[in-house]
């Protein structure tokens, strides 16, 4: 979000080819979200749209629109800038991650990954669209295509922990646990106190069998991020693995307790009895 209003802001200059009010509104709103006015600078760059709305810098006015809407959390008006802005320039990088960003808020899987398709035309080797567009294919099954965009995003950034992580579950998912283990292993070698590795580790142990291994992660994984119910709940399957029901219940009443619904768990509450 920084990055794109850096890139705004340096545009501010061209603007001496334009009426010099439409300059000068286009200014203060502009130092108005750098001084995070963020009201004075919507009713601001409303006003140099209104002044000049066939003005093609109005393409960065829409932009900044998008990313100010999107810091209030209201999403839906920064997707339609975002859209306005992009009708008028439709190859900026930026605004198409930023729109695909909102588009994974808000489970449009299908438009992100358009939107990440469209980036990657732009620019190959753009690494945020590299990993999400992964990430998308893993969901659609399509580990041939998440593979190659994960292998691909190594090649550039071999220490991009996000896609390591990434292609380990996708090993994982397509039955290459030996691999899945090694590569969790040695992210934890690196990242010691990232509750997520060992949780993901004790999956794919879980997937070997071993469910002692499996439980002594998720015993660490919870001790790094106690507050975190799907850790318990994934330990209360464990536990059933390992026919300690009363545990398991136990486990699942601490997830109840941080707020998933009992209900969404009756299953597993079952096999407790």
């Amino acid at each position: 979000m920084k990055k794109l209003f850096m890139l705004l802001c340096l545009s501010v200059p061209s603007l001496c080819l334009y009426a010099q009010t439409y300059k000068e509104v286009a200014e203060k709103a502009f130092h108005c979200v750098e001084a995070d006015s963020l009201e004075q600078a919507t009713v601001l760059f409303r006003e140099a749209l209104k002044m000049e709305p066939a003005n093609a810098f109005n393409a960065e006015l829409f932009a900044a629109l998008g990313e100010i809407y999107r810091r209030k959390d209201d999403l839906k008006a920064a997707l339609e800038n975002y859209s306005l802005s992009l009708n008028l320039r439709p190859k900026s990088v930026p605004v198409l991650l930023s729109r695909a960003g909102i588009y994974m808020e808000t489970g449009d899987d299908r438009r992100a990954y358009t939107d990440y398709c469209d980036v990657l035309d732009l620019d190959k080797d753009n690494r945020e669209a590299l990993f999400f567009r992964a990430y998308l294919n893993m969901e659609k099954r399509d580990f041939k295509a998440a593979r190659i965009d994960y292998e691909r995003l190594l090649l550039l950034e071999p220490n991009h922990d996000k896609a390591r992580m990434g292609l380990a579950i996708l090993n994982q998912k397509e039955g290459r646990l030996k691999e899945a283990y090694d590569q969790l292993s040695t992210l934890i070698i690196a990242n010691p106190g990232d509750a997520s590795l060992y949780a993901s580790r004790a999956d794919v142990e879980k997937d070997q069998g071993a469910y002692d291994m499996a439980m002594l992660d998720m015993e660490e994984a919870i001790r790094l991020k106690p507050d975190d119910a799907q850790y318990y709940i994934v330990r209360a399957g464990i536990y059933l693995k390992l026919k300690k029901k009363k545990l398991a219940r136990n486990d699942l009443d601490k997830a109840v307790e941080l707020g998933v619904s009992r209900a969404s768990l009756s299953e597993l509450y079952k096999e407790c009895r």
